[in-house]
């Protein structure tokens, strides 16, 4: 069965919409539409780490908040080419295809109840010289005149404590969990299905 919607507003930027859920109640609904985000892990041949987050302005808490590069995805366009294009906006670096990784099969949802928005997610991992790791965590401005951006790289043990994104904390944990650690400081997500409390 298809469930009876009635659109409520309209935005270029989203739509809402009241939908009736299956007990017979009214819902709200948002119509994002669909992002594409990129955690880029940086390291030196001598192991230092470190990644490289965009920090810009967040209207909504009046505030700047540490995140990875990410998007929405431009009509006509596909995940993987959203996430090349959102780095070299944000960054200005330029990846190919092959430089990422996706971290989950499928998209993921951030808030169904609500949201209708997915993401796909991606990671791309660099050995780069000292001096450029040291060069990001003093922080590059983009200079951007749309969308003011600052680049810093922020140490793996650092990036949850500068971050209030939830975006950011989901994708870092999906990294860890694609990737692992050579620290175990953050433990990968187990395989498999839960165990039942016994």
């Amino acid at each position: 069965m298809i469930p009876e919607r009635r659109l409520i507003w309209t935005h270029p930027l989203l739509q809402i919409e009241e939908v009736l859920d299956a007990a017979g109640r009214w819902r709200l609904v948002v119509h994002r539409g669909v992002f594409a985000a990129v955690c880029l892990h940086l390291r030196t041949s001598t192991g230092e780490e470190a990644f490289l987050l965009v920090r810009q302005h967040r209207p909504t808490e009046g505030q700047r908040f540490y995140e990875h590069p990410a998007g929405m995805l431009d009509p006509g366009e596909n995940p993987l080419q959203a996430a090349l294009r959102e780095v070299a906006e944000e960054t200005g670096w330029l990846l190919t295809e092959e430089d990422l990784v996706p971290l989950h099969a499928e998209p993921l949802y951030p808030s169904p109840a609500f949201w209708q928005e997915k993401g796909y997610f991606f990671a791309a991992r660099f050995e780069v010289p000292a001096s450029l790791l040291e060069r990001y965590r003093s922080g590059v401005d983009r200079g951007l005149p749309d969308e003011p951006l600052h680049l810093v790289a922020v140490a793996p043990a650092d990036l949850m404590a500068l971050t209030r994104n939830l975006q950011t904390v989901a994708h870092t944990f999906l990294y860890y969990a694609y990737f692992g650690t050579s620290d175990r400081k953050v433990p990968p997500f187990p395989a498999g299905e839960p165990k039942a409390p016994t």
